[in-house]
């Protein structure tokens, strides 16, 4: 659970009525520093509750909300990333063999040592982003497939139509990623297939 004011995590507590006690969730920065951060807690309960009620809309619109959305992840092709790979490995090909052409002008005497060393630089710093750049287009193939799986999963359990009457430990830890905590009576749950869905808070 995260805090949208400074990205800080909750922490668990417990507080103390004349009814008894309840559980709630504080901001970790608000608790060292109120004057670094205005978020105030939020009770266990009422989040608890939001998780139902968004749940139980999956259920009910899973048929707008979750198969449009599937259809979109399956249709975006891995083709043209994988020919954006190919373009890459060509381009580190080409910046490995110029680098070695330099390594061995310079070796002859026939560079500077000043001019090999400003080329070198020039060089070495493409490689870098190069190989970032595909390692970030390897990763994005394997995220948007994540996701795929992980919205089949919700699919096939809000398919079923049974409402939650009551919140689910093995549900939430199934399907949630994160709580993101927008107010006192706001939250986002991101969920594992890269949906972000606002609830109220209501006591």
């Amino acid at each position: 659970m995260k805090c949208a004011e400074c990205g800080s995590s909750f922490k668990r507590r417990i507080r103390y009525q004349t009814k008894g006690t309840y559980v709630v969730w504080c901001c970790s920065n608000h608790i060292k520093n109120i004057r670094e951060c205005s978020m105030e807690y939020i009770a266990d309960e009422t989040v608890k509750k939001a998780f139902v009620t968004m749940m139980n809309k999956l259920v009910f619109g899973h048929q707008t909300v979750l198969k449009p959305l599937l259809k979109n992840l399956q249709s975006m092709k891995d083709k043209d990333k994988f020919f954006e790979i190919q373009e890459l490995e060509s381009r580190i090909g080409k910046n490995t063999e110029q680098r070695q052409v330099l390594t061995s002008l310079m070796a002859s005497k026939y560079l500077e040592p000043v001019l090999f060393n400003k080329e070198n630089n020039r060089l070495t710093t493409e490689m870098e982003m190069l190989r970032k750049e595909k390692d970030s287009l390897m990763r994005s193939i394997g995220g948007d497939r994540t996701k795929a799986e992980e919205l089949q999963k919700l699919i096939k359990f809000t398919a079923k139509g049974e409402m939650l009457t009551h919140f689910d430990d093995e549900v939430f830890l199934n399907y949630v990623e994160k709580i993101k905590v927008l107010s006192r009576t706001d939250i986002a749950f991101e969920l594992k297939c890269g949906l972000e869905l606002k609830e109220r808070l209501v006591e």
